[in-house]
């Protein structure tokens, strides 16, 4: 018994630990889809239906070779957005990029998606901007170079279910932005 307690002090520590961290992170008031997120490191930044969202350092995970960036952020609670631009020339330059079904641009193609995974049951909703009508998105590289690339997103996710059908719900994420240090 003694010991069950001693884990949920540990445990109670832990997570005012990780808020505190969280929440002394730097944010954007603006409203605007502007860059902006911790000073260095990667990260993926965003406000998911009004809520904000950071993953940094270990819990983001990404990569880029011949003009093709592949980044994912993943919080402790269960939540990841990912962001993929793939440049059919090799080559990735500053610009915005639309990120939807409906993208004509025969030179980029790519997709934002947001993955709510809830820790207490495992049930798993997907919010994709690419494979269903009325979603929508964009992807805009502010900077690239060979030791990082930074950015800006927004998008509508439509809910894609289990059976692969777009009439689930929608999903509003706004004011992202994101770094991948090299």
């Amino acid at each position: 018994m003694k010991t069950m307690n001693t884990i949920k002090h540990f445990s109670f520590a832990l997570v005012v630990a990780l808020v505190t961290t969280l929440s002394s992170c730097s944010s954007d008031s603006s409203g605007g889809d502007e860059f902006s997120g911790p000073a260095t490191g990667s990260f993926v930044k965003a406000k998911v239906a009004g809520t904000d969202f950071l993953a940094e350092g270990s819990l983001t995970a990404g990569g880029f070779n011949s003009g093709n960036l592949v980044l994912q952020g993943t919080t402790m609670t269960g939540k990841s957005i990912d962001i993929q631009l793939y440049a059919v020339d090799g080559t990735l330059e500053t610009g915005t990029y639309n990120v939807n079904s409906t993208n004509s641009d025969d030179s980029h193609v790519g997709s934002l998606t947001f993955v709510d995974v809830n820790i207490s049951t495992l049930a798993v909703a997907t919010y994709s901007s690419m494979n269903c009508d009325n979603a929508s998105g964009t992807i805009t590289i502010t900077f690239v170079d060979a030791t990082k690339i930074e950015g800006t997103f927004s998008f509508t996710g439509k809910e894609i279910k289990e059976d692969e059908t777009c009439d689930g719900a929608t999903k509003s994420i706004t004011n992202g932005s994101f770094r991948l240090e090299l």
